[in-house]
C-alpha cells in the first residue's frame, strides 16, 4: 500500500515539475539583407519574461545546432561538428547563461505589440516570440572564439 502511495506522489510530482507541452518548432519567417534572420520560436516559465529569454535562448540555439526549414530550402547550422555542445559546454554554459552573450544576437525587434502568442498551462506558461538572429555576426563571434572555422 505504502509503494502505490509513493509511486503515485512521484508521477503526480513529475508532471508537475516537468509539465509537458508541445511547443510548436520554431519556425522560420524572413531573411535580411545583412545576414539576419528572424523566426518564431516558444519558450515556456512561471513568468512571461522567463518564457520570453527561454524563447530567444532556443531560436539560438535551433540557428546554431538544428538549422532551419525556410520556404523550400534549409538554412544550415553554423555549428555542424559533432557533439559540439558536449565538447564545449563550459563556452556555452556562460553563452545561454540567463543575460548571457547569446542575448547580443538575439532580438524581439521585429516582434509587433499585438503578435505575443501565450498557451496556457497548470503550473507554466508558454510564450511565443519573434526573434531575429544576426546569425553572421554569431557566426564572426563563434570564429574569433575558436568554435568553428572560417
Amino acid at each position: 500500500m505504502a509503494l502505490m502511495l509513493l509511486t503515485g506522489t512521484t508521477l503526480n510530482a513529475q508532471t508537475r515539475i516537468g509539465e509537458v507541452y508541445n511547443l510548436p518548432e520554431v519556425t522560420f519567417l524572413n531573411t535580411e539583407l545583412d545576414g539576419s534572420i528572424t523566426v518564431r520560436s516558444y519558450g515556456e516559465g512561471k513568468r512571461k519574461s522567463d518564457a520570453r529569454e527561454q524563447a530567444r535562448k532556443n531560436a539560438v540555439y535551433v540557428i546554431l545546432f538544428k538549422g532551419i526549414q525556410a520556404k523550400g530550402q534549409t538554412i544550415r547550422p553554423l555549428i555542424t561538428e559533432v557533439n559540439a555542445y558536449e565538447r564545449h559546454e563550459s563556452y556555452f554554459g556562460t553563452f545561454f547563461a540567463d543575460g548571457g552573450t547569446y542575448n547580443q544576437y538575439a532580438t524581439s525587434e521585429d516582434e509587433k505589440f499585438k503578435s505575443k502568442v501565450k498557451i496556457r498551462g497548470k503550473v507554466q506558461n508558454a510564450y511565443g516570440a519573434v526573434v531575429r538572429i544576426r546569425r553572421s555576426e554569431l557566426k564572426a563571434k563563434l570564429i574569433a572564439d575558436g568554435i568553428i572555422k572560417n
